[in-house]
C-alpha cells in the first residue's frame, strides 16, 4: 500500500519509519530544505542549537518515543536524568519531595489535602490547574514553572484533567532523559531507517492540496491508499476537502534562550525549575550528559518560558532579566534567542485540547497539533503516532 505523508517533522518521520519497516511504500513531502521540523538542531559556533525542542525527551528511555525508536531499530542512546529535576527557591535547590518541608504549618495542611485529593482523583476535573493550586502561593508558583516548561502554558490555561493524565504517564514511565547526539541524532536515525526501507523523502516541496475519497487519497496530483498529515491541523484543513475541526484551536507559544557558560549553573542532567522567576520557567544543561553538544570546555544551557503576551520584545526582555539574576555570579554569553508562535509555535494546538488522530480509514493526523491527552511534548506526538499506526495495522495488516 502507498502512504503519503505531508510534513517531515518528528511525527511524520515516526509514522513513516514504522510503516516503512512494515513494508508500506512511504513518501514524505517537506516544505523546508531540512527535515525534523522543531525537533532537530544546527551548528552555531560549535554549539548544537535546536530548532525547537531542548535535547530532552520527557519520559527518557522508558516512554512512548523511546519505545517507537526501539521498535524501528533506531540506534539512539537515551540517558535518563537523575534527578528528574530540582526547584530553585530562595537561592537553594530542592527535590520535589523536599518542597513540603519549606511550607508554613497552615500551607502544609492545605498541601496534604490537595495531595490526598489528587491521589484519590477526588477533584473537579473541569477546573484549571491554576484554580486547583491557587490557595497555596508556593504551589501555584511551582505549577506555573511546570506547565510553562512542559506545556508552554499558564496553569490557568491547563485543565486539571490534563494534569491528571500527565501524572499517570509520569508514574508509568518516569522523568526525562537526554538523547546522546541531541535531537538531530533521533532525526538522522529515522531518516536512515525510512530510506533503507525503500521510503522516499522529498524536500522543498509545498503541498497545495489534500483530497480524500472513499477508497483513496491524493496529495496534489499523486494518488495514495493512505494520507497522513504532520502539518498543523489548521493548515491541513485549509488545503483539504474534509473539514474536521469543529472549533477554533490556538497554538501555544514560547521563548527559548540559548546560553554559553564555562562554569555551568546546574549540577545534574535534569530540569532546574525556576518558580520565582518573572518569566523563565526552567532551564537545562545538556552538556552535563553529552559534552558533544558544545565546544570543548563550554556548557550549553537552554532556558524556556511560556509566551504570556503578544509583546515579544517585552517577553524576551523579562526573560533576559531573569537570566541576569540567575547567572549573577557566573560568566555567560547569550548565543541565540528563539521565539515560537503563530506559524512556528511550540505546539500547534494547546495541551488539553484533543483532536482525533483518525479522521477516516484513509486519512490521519500526527504531530504536536494532534496529541492525545496526557502527552507532554514529543511524548504526545509519539502517543498519536502509535494510535495511528495501530489503527492502520489493524485495518490493513502489515505489507
Amino acid at each position: 500500500m502507498k502512504v503519503g505523508i505531508v510534513g517531515c517533522g518528528l511525527g511524520g518521520l515516526l509514522i513513516g519509519g514504522l510503516l516503512a519497516k512494515d513494508g508500506f511504500s512511504v513518501k514524505i513531502y517537506e516544505q523546508l530544505p531540512f527535515i525534523g521540523g522543531r525537533f532537530t538542531h544546527f551548528d552555531y559556533d560549535g554549539f548544537k542549537l535546536t530548532t525547537g525542542a531542548l535535547h530532552m525527551i520527557p519520559h527518557g528511555s522508558r516512554g512512548y518515543l523511546a519505545n517507537i525508536l526501539k521498535k524501528v531499530g533506531a540506534n539512539v542512546n537515551i540517558v535518563d536524568s537523575n534527578p528528574d529535576g530540582t526547584f530553585l527557591i530562595n537561592g537553594k535547590e530542592y527535590l520535589y519531595n523536599e518542597l513540603f518541608s519549606i511550607l508554613n504549618a497552615k500551607d502544609k495542611l492545605k498541601a496534604i489535602n490537595l495531595a490526598t485529593k489528587l491521589k484519590l482523583k477526588n477533584v473537579n476535573k473541569n477546573i484549571s490547574f491554576g484554580e486547583f493550586l491557587e490557595d497555596i502561593d508556593l504551589a501555584l508558583k511551582i505549577g506555573r514553572a511546570f506547565t510553562g516548561w512542559s506545556l508552554s502554558l499558564s496553569p490557568y490555561d491547563v485543565p486539571l484533567s490534563e494534569i491528571l493524565n500527565i501524572m499517570d504517564n509520569y508514574h508509568k514511565f518516569g522523568g526525562p532523559g537526554i538523547p546522546i547526539g541531541g535531537c538531530k541524532k533521533v532525526i538522522d536515525e529515522l531518516e536512515r531507517i525510512i530510506l533503507n526501507s525503500g521510503g522516499e523523502i522529498v524536500k522543498e516541496y509545498e503541498v497545495k492540496s489534500i483530497e480524500i475519497e472513499e477508497d483513496k487519497g491524493y496529495i496534489d496530483d499523486e494518488e495514495f491508499d493512505i494520507v497522513i498529515s504532520n502539518i498543523s491541523p489548521q493548515k491541513t484543513q485549509e488545503i483539504c476537502n474534509i473539514k474536521f475541526l469543529n472549533k477554533d484551536v490556538e497554538p501555544a507559544g514560547g521563548i527559548k534562550i540559548n546560553i554559553a557558560t564555562k562554569k555551568g549553573i546546574i549540577k545534574h542532567g535534569g530540569v532546574l525549575f525556576t518558580p520565582e522567576c518573572e518569566r523563565v520557567n526552567g532551564l537545562n544543561q545538556v552538556t552535563n550528559v553529552d559534552k558533544s553538544l558544545a565546544p570543548e570546555g563550554w556548557h550549553l544551557v537552554m532556558t524556556h518560558q511560556a509566551l504570556l503576551s503578544k509583546n515579544i520584545k517585552k517577553e524576551i526582555d523579562l526573560g533576559l532579566e531573569d537570566i541576569e539574576r540567575l547567572f549573577k555570579d557566573i560568566d555567560y554569553k547569550i548565543l541565540l534567542i528563539q521565539s515560537y508562535f503563530d506559524g512556528w509555535p511550540v505546539n500547534y494546538v494547546k495541551s488539553g485540547i484533543s483532536i482525533n488522530n483518525i479522521i477516516s480509514d484513509r486519512f490521519y493526523l500526527v504531530g504536536d497539533g494532534a496529541k492525545p491527552s496526557g502527552g507532554i511534548e514529543v511524548e504526545g506526538i509519539a502517543m498519536g503516532v502509535l494510535k495511528v499506526y495501530n489503527h492502520i495495522v489493524k485495518k490493513y495488516g502489515k505489507n
